[in-house]
């Protein structure tokens, strides 16, 4: 199973500003970001569950916009400052790296010394899952009533786990995700909504298993395939291709909705 597509993409543009913070919960490192009106105009919180490059801009640029919309949003570091650079996905794994002009001799330099496999096997799902564990019950003590979680690529996993176990999750979003096992799909409990790439190579094995098991669950969920994208296109879609900039405003779109229809709340937004 290639790897390739799960870390490649565009960075956020150099003029993207974040306006968030960064602090520490539990030991993880968190990037977070908060409506500027929170007690009068707060919907509730995001848990952003990020793919392989962490608190990179292009995710920071996501909690921003949730902010804007009334989500408090906080993205953790579970790769524990481990997270990939965000150049490295202007690199194809397997060609010339010295033919590349986008990427300085200190990036490549960097990137020479990325083995995949041995970063995967630093970040394995049970060693996330104990960091979340220890890092869940500080994170809920100042979250607000309704928490949703969302998680793109390598998060998609972890974020599926709290549909199955975690009381205090309010519905969970998934985007183009990676690297699950069949357990993965199984026995959720909180509303999901999930939006795979077409072209992606994880999306017929998954939309597959989804349209197994989503039904037998009894719990809400939404299935979406965004024609002619590619994974990782929402979170990390070239915004200079219009095509790709309007699905990955369709993409946020499309969660924000969810988060409504499914808070507690719901009559009152």
């Amino acid at each position: 199973m290639s790897t390739c597509h799960c870390f490649s993409g565009v960075p956020a543009d150099a003029d993207f500003k974040p306006s968030g913070s960064f602090s520490t919960i539990a030991g993880l490192q968190v990037y977070k970001s908060t409506p500027r009106n929170l007690e009068s105009h707060s919907k509730g919180s995001v848990l952003y569950f990020p793919d392989g490059f962490g608190l990179a801009r292009h995710n920071q640029r996501l909690a921003d916009m949730y902010a804007e919309h009334g989500y408090e949003t906080t993205i953790v570091d579970y790769f524990e400052g481990d997270a990939l650079p965000d150049f490295f996905m202007k690199y194809l794994p397997g060609t010339d790296l010295d033919s590349y002009d986008n990427l300085t001799p200190e990036e490549k330099d960097v990137i020479r010394k990325i083995h995949m496999p041995t970063w995967l096997a630093r970040h394995p799902p049970s060693h996330i899952a104990s960091l979340l564990g220890s890092f869940l019950p500080e994170y809920f003590k100042t979250a607000t009533t309704d928490v949703y979680i969302v998680g793109h690529c390598f998060g998609g996993k972890h974020a599926l786990n709290l549909a199955r176990n975690e009381a205090d999750v309010t519905s969970v979003i998934v985007f183009h995700p990676s690297f699950l096992d069949a357990t993965d799909t199984g026995g959720l409990k909180k509303p999901v909504f999930m939006g795979l790439a077409e072209t992606d190579i994880f999306t017929p094995e998954l939309g597959s298993a989804m349209l197994s098991q989503l039904p037998k669950s009894g719990t809400k969920y939404k299935l979406l395939v965004y024609g002619g994208m590619k994974h990782g296109f929402a979170s990390r879609s070239d915004l200079g291709n219009e095509l790709e900039k309007d699905m990955f405003a369709e993409a946020f779109n499309d969660g924000l909705r969810w988060m409504e229809s499914t808070a507690s709340n719901r009559n009152s937004h």
